[in-house]
């Protein structure tokens, strides 16, 4: 079945609940929502710099470091205006710290339990660094 048959399938079971025609919208995205996806576009941009400037000068002895600083540097003051220093610390420790050069990762445990604390992706740290700006709201 597809999803547009899913879909109708649904609007006809909510009609025959109500006994009136409904309809049904996309739910718009919230700016919560649009801070995220910018957020991951942002962390994935700036790993991608730090990743093939790495790669430039392992494989071919060309360092691009000096040309990218400029831009890292802008984006990280952006950063500095947005995020808190708890929440750049961890922003930095995905971007240059977590990924090994030998191609292991490092991960990061929660001290009371021990348990692991997912940060393999943008969206992974956009949630821990939310946890802590909740923190800093109380």
């Amino acid at each position: 079945m597809s999803k547009n048959e899913e879909i109708k399938k649904i609007q006809q079971s909510i009609n025959d609940i109500l006994g009136t025609t409904s309809s049904l919208s996309k739910k718009l995205p919230t700016l919560k929502d649009k801070k995220r996806e910018l957020f991951n576009l942002v962390i994935t941009g700036l790993a991608y710099l730090n990743s093939r400037s790495v790669g430039l000068k392992h494989d071919y002895k060309v360092d691009f470091q000096e040309y990218d600083d400029a831009f890292i540097n802008v984006i990280e003051s952006l950063l500095k205006l947005h995020f808190s220093k708890e929440q750049r610390s961890i922003i930095n420790w995905y971007l240059y710290d977590k990924f090994l050069p030998d191609g292991s990762m490092l991960i990061l445990n929660e001290e009371t339990t021990g348990s692991e604390i997912p940060t393999d992706t943008p969206d992974d740290i956009w949630e821990l660094i939310q946890d802590y700006e909740e923190e800093d709201n109380k």
